[in-house]
């Protein structure tokens, strides 16, 4: 008794794997072979290529057995096909076979073809279509199909984003931007082009550094961008949105199209000490030739970060009129927004042109936080003015005679009075 009911039950349970392999996964409900057209049957042949791409066409092929329905004028078939399958490959929804006579127990078999479209943008997985034909008693036989699609096309992501400096800040030039671009599809690319979209703030720096040609890109593989970038004077710290977008062709593509892929990513700018000069004084106030003058620069920290030990140091410029007793002077610690002062003396040339100079100045200081030095290369104005006019002095004798000649010339003009 017990062995007839392990039986039962391992016959039970074998029934129902074998109903879950039949079933399809999607739990479609299909219409039952009913009416005057029982006799017709639709059996999958295969789908060509399997899986389908995305991107191209895909050919399918049903077996159509029709046994004892007599004469049918025109047996007609209708595909349901949603996304990622187009009806753009010529064929329709609609198919007819034409008139079918089948009568006794001789089956006829009929080859029903379909070819579609599949979407560029579908996506890997298993999709159902369904194939209906009339009953022959005003309705509709239903039957579902599993399709597969795993497009095999590159697609792309951003991996690593570098910058050289490694710490990118305000004010920078020709900084080099490197991004990592990986073919995570099931295809190579060809021919990848790339171009920065820049947010406002960052500039290529000189003609064509914001592209960059990468050739081929196999699958599974990565390459690297260059670029060349400037920040402008006053941008502030965060992580400013730019985009990467790219131009490549699909291997084995018949119709040589070239695809785009818009990628974005975010560009650091570090919080840093920015170190400019806000006034330069001078004593005495008029500088002419044959001059000493004390030269006093304001140094001010208009970064986001301290900035300690700050110093200033001019350069002697062998084209100006100027020797220098002091060339460089400590300023100290510069919180932002805070103020300090260098004073540097000089001699002007007795031969110096009437102008104004600029003068070499390198400010340079510590990051506070990542004890990192800064440098930042700015000029000092200096006006000299033309050597002031003066009468020429007389002999103290030639003084002395004059004045008597007038002393006497008064006097004997009163006389004749």
């Amino acid at each position: 008794m017990k062995k007839a009911v392990n039986r039962s039950l391992v016959f039970v349970v074998l029934f129902l794997c074998m109903s879950a392999i039949v079933t399809p996964a999607s739990s479609l409900v299909e219409t039952p072979l009913t009416g005057k057209y029982r006799g017709i049957n639709v059996y999958f042949m295969n789908q060509d290529p399997d899986p389908a791409d995305a991107g191209k066409d895909v050919e399918l092929r049903w077996r159509v057995v029709v046994a004892k329905v007599g004469k049918i004028d025109n047996l007609e078939f209708y595909l349901d096909a949603d996304y990622p399958f187009l009806f753009e490959a010529g064929d329709g929804p609609l198919k007819s076979l034409g008139t079918v006579v089948a009568t006794g127990t001789v089956e006829h078999y009929y080859v029903l073809y379909y070819r579609l479209r599949v979407a560029d943008n579908a996506l890997k997985g298993e999709y159902n279509v369904s194939l209906r034909w009339r009953d022959g008693e005003g309705g509709w036989t239903r039957k579902y199909f599993t399709l597969r699609v795993d497009p095999e096309r590159p697609d792309f992501v951003i991996g690593a984003v570098r910058t050289s400096p490694e710490r990118l800040v305000e004010d920078t030039d020709e900084a080099l931007l490197k991004i990592e671009v990986s073919n995570i599809g099931d295809g190579d690319a060809e021919n990848v082009k790339a171009r920065l979209t820049l947010p406002p703030g960052f500039n290529a720096s000189y003609a064509y550094s914001d592209e960059d040609a990468l050739g081929t890109i196999k699958e599974d593989e990565s390459k690297t961008a260059h670029f060349y970038i400037d920040t402008i004077e006053g941008l502030e710290a965060g992580e400013y949105n730019a985009n990467l977008t790219l131009t490549y062709k699909e291997e084995d593509d018949e119709e040589n199209e070239y695809r785009t892929k818009i990628l974005p990513f975010k560009i650091p700018i570090k919080r840093s000490p920015y170190l400019v000069i806000d006034s330069v004084e001078t004593v005495p106030p008029v500088v002419h030739p044959d001059t000493d003058v004390s030269l006093l620069i304001r140094v001010k920290n208009t970064g986001s970060e301290e900035a300690d030990a700050v110093s200033l140091r001019v350069f002697k410029d062998s084209t100006q009129p100027f020797e220098y007793d002091e060339k460089s002077d400590f300023v100290g610690k510069l919180k932002p927004g805070e103020t300090g002062e260098a004073l540097i003396r000089l001699k002007v040339k007795e031969d110096a042109a009437a102008k104004k100079y600029l003068i070499d100045v390198e400010l340079r200081g510590v990051e506070t936080n990542t004890d990192r030095v800064v440098i930042f290369s700015r000029t000092a104005p200096l006006r000299v003015y033309p050597k002031e006019k003066t009468l020429p002095m007389l002999p103290i004798g030639a003084v002395v005679v004059a004045l008597g000649g007038a002393a006497g010339a008064w006097h004997l003009r009163r006389r004749m009075k």
